[in-house]
């Protein structure tokens, strides 16, 4: 917080300067306190809005061009986020916010990685009232929904859902003679058939990949074990890095990291152990294993459908590929999911307007099927790289269209359940599970590496661990708390 509110003496002089170069564009006849019935002007910013300079188009660009063109009444200012002062890089996020706060200008509306961050510092507008009232928002899952309503207060919206989980090439397990996995296939039946027809023993480049990405189980595991856990085991009582559930996780990702059978990330530990044999180029056809449909499974997220779709469709890939999320534990398959927010300011003078523009934005329907609309038919544009946050029949069709090969997210979306991979919501989480002080030699994330290199035994530390984490996510806690209570 020092830190940021150092640089806000140097940064208003850009800002000022931006401001600026902003303000030919503004309508001076505009009333930014009239109601959504006049004429309304509200401001709007996020960090994937590309340069305003450049030739290719920018879909963000285009949907607030389109916008506009829905509700002629609201007009839309785009706040350019400066440069750093002397440099050509663009302004810290946070930074950009804050020298916009200490002006009472925040964008109306605004991309958010820390809305927790926001609430304590009073940068957020409580919008439960007008989402509430709102049936495509009710709309949304409530599990993407809820981790941004805090003690049923709606402090942001969601407008981008990614999915997290494994793609599989189904012609490669074929190739080999096995059943491929599918969406409902349990973790031991992944595992057993990708083990069965992977080949990490070649020497002469004919080898098969198996299973690669398989960091990611320390985070989603837990909760397949036990359905009262969420991320990263926590629960409404906290963190529960203790608990068996935890420790049977532990053990799963450890014998998965020492199996170079199969497992690529075990293959690559033992190639780079001291005196070893393994000479991974002798094993695999020389190239990128995925792009030479040489790997059974590997850890994705549904934005890279798009690169994936775009090869099978011009040829490149001439193997079936599917998602089928994370597998099925102890008869529960909650899918992981990274979740986009927008924030709108509390210094906004129309917050019905911006709550109307971050809808059309996210997860409007009207606005989705534009942004899918705008991506068939403007050169330049990429295919939309996020699913429908509603499950609605009339969305995940255009989704679908554009991803045929795809089809078992939809599945995922229209009868699953998920987990939401928690930095940009969660106070505290952060600092519990990277950037808190674990002891006088290491951070949490320190710590948390150790155990999954074998390093350091977790039942030597579990308790130790816990309590740490807690201690940390309490005490974020508990500030947010505060500062929520006045909202």
């Amino acid at each position: 917080m020092k830190k940021i509110l150092m640089l806000v003496s140097i940064i208003l002089f850009a800002l000022v300067l931006v401001a600026c170069n902003n303000n030919p564009t503004e309508d001076p006849t505009d009333d930014p306190t009239t109601p959504v019935e006049g004429q309304v002007t509200i401001t709007y910013a996020s960090w994937d809005l590309g340069s305003p300079d450049s030739q290719e188009p920018n879909m963000q660009r285009l949907m607030i061009q389109a916008f506009q063109e829905r509700y002629p009444n609201i007009k839309v200012n785009i706040i350019e986020r400066p440069k750093i002062p002397g440099t050509n890089d663009d302004l810290g996020w946070n930074e950009f916010l804050a020298a916009r706060a200490s002006t009472q200008t925040l964008p109306d509306v605004f991309q958010a990685d820390n809305i927790p961050f926001y609430v304590i510092n009073d940068w957020a507008y409580n919008l439960t009232t007008v989402a509430n009232a709102d049936p495509e928002y009710i709309n949304v899952s409530a599990d993407i929904r809820g981790v941004a309503t805090y003690d049923s207060k709606v402090m942001a919206i969601p407008n981008a859902v990614h999915y997290a989980g494994y793609i599989v090439n189904e012609t490669l397990y074929d190739r080999q003679g096995q059943d491929f996995p599918t969406i409902d296939s349990t973790m031991t039946e992944f595992l057993n058939l990708t083990k069965a027809a992977a080949n990490h023993a070649s020497n002469n480049n004919t080898g098969v990949v198996g299973l690669e990405g398989i960091e990611h189980i320390i985070h989603w595991y837990p909760a397949q074990l036990n359905t009262n856990y969420r991320w990263f085991t926590l629960s409404d009582s906290g963190f529960n890095l203790n608990s068996t559930e935890f420790t049977s996780t532990m053990q799963m990702y450890r014998t998965l990291r020492t199996d170079q059978t199969y497992v690529l990330e075990a293959l690559y530990d033992a190639a780079g152990a001291e005196n070893s044999t393994i000479e991974i180029g002798n094993i695999f056809p020389e190239g990128d294993p995925f792009n030479n449909g040489n790997i059974l499974a590997k850890w994705f997220y549904s934005w890279d459908f798009g690169w994936m779709q775009s090869n099978i469709n011009s040829g490149q890939y001439t193997w079936d590929l599917e998602f089928i999320g994370t597998p099925i534990v102890n008869g529960n398959k909650r899918v992981p999911i990274v979740a986009d927010f927008y924030t709108v300011a509390s210094n906004t003078k129309n917050p019905e307007a911006a709550y109307l523009l971050a809808k059309w934005m996210g997860f409007g329907k009207e606005g989705y099927l534009k942004r899918v609309e705008l991506s068939k038919t403007v050169p330049g544009i990429s295919q939309v790289n996020f699913a429908p946050i509603q499950n609605d029949e009339d969305l995940l069709d255009a989704y679908f269209e554009l991803y045929p090969n795809f089809t078992g997210l939809r599945t995922i979306i229209e009868t699953g359940t998920f987990i939401v991979e928690p930095p940009k919501y969660l106070p505290g989480y952060i600092a519990a599970r990277y950037s808190g002080t674990y002891d006088a030699e290491n951070k949490m994330s320190d710590i948390i590496t150790k155990l999954m290199a074998g390093e350091v035994a977790l039942a030597d530390i579990r308790v130790q661990l816990n309590t740490r984490a807690n201690a940390l996510y309490t005490e974020a806690n508990n500030e947010f708390e505060t500062a929520l209570g006045n909202k």
